[in-house]
């Protein structure tokens, strides 16, 4: 019940408690509230460092994509989940998106998606495993494991753990890009993510590698929205 009416009063832009003062509606995209919206994306960041959060230019923290903005043109609300910086554990996020997102069914969102990038992405793939809240979950370089080789079997293992445990009936977009010192197995990720949609029934769009943009970064370049955008917000919320 408490974290019910601290998400209402976080709806009605009321001052008051909150269940997770990090899990908040988007201050660059107004909401229509859970009544009036079509549903909910929850944007989840990359990681960031202490100081990152908050600043005049950016209410919202760590600055989202263009191509979010496409989901408030179709009459969905954006939150958003800015874990703590400097301190990013995944099980605990995990852990915190999950009940987060329970939580705005509680407050009356009927349609809920999970969206991330980098490590925010790898976070968001907790979502996968729970058709019962989420309809679409979208991964955009998904990350946390650094840049190091030594790392690669265990970020493999990571993301199949991950990919494991992903049921349908949902929908699934993973974006790959050239380039990204953070994706340590491209070709064997964009095939486990395939295998696994395939296995647990998920309708998959997958992004794999384009000519451009390039990088870790790529998502947030205006040729990715330009090349992208469009598509990914259609097959997010089902059309």
């Amino acid at each position: 019940m408490f974290r019910l009416i601290a998400t209402l009063l976080l709806l009605a832009g009321c001052a008051g408690p909150a269940a997770d003062p990090l899990f908040r509606p988007s201050a660059t995209y107004p909401g229509r509230g859970a009544a009036a919206a079509v549903g909910a994306i929850v944007w989840l960041h990359g990681g960031v460092s202490p100081g990152q959060f908050e600043t005049p230019d950016t209410p919202d923290g760590q600055p989202a994509p263009d191509w979010l903005g496409r989901f408030p043109a179709l009459g969905w609300d954006v939150w958003r989940f800015n874990r703590t910086p400097g301190r990013d554990p995944l099980a605990e996020g995990e852990a915190r998106l999950i009940a987060r997102l329970a939580d705005l069914h509680a407050a009356g969102y009927r349609r809920v998606i999970v969206a991330g990038f980098s490590r925010g992405a790898f976070i968001g793939m907790a979502a996968l495993a729970r058709p019962d809240l989420v309809e679409a979950v979208i991964l955009l370089s998904p990350a946390a494991h650094g840049t190091r080789p030594e790392r690669r079997p265990q970020a493999l293992a990571d993301f199949a753990s991950r990919l494991d445990a992903a049921r349908g009936p949902m929908r699934f977009a993973l974006a790959q890009f050239n380039d990204d010192p953070f994706d340590l197995a491209p070709a064997e990720r964009g095939k486990m993510a395939r295998d696994a949609a395939g296995r647990a029934g998920l309708t998959f769009l997958h992004i794999d590698r384009p000519a451009l943009p390039t990088g870790h970064m790529a998502s947030f370049e205006p040729e990715f929205d330009a090349q992208f955008g469009a598509a990914l917000a259609s097959f997010a919320v089902g059309r």
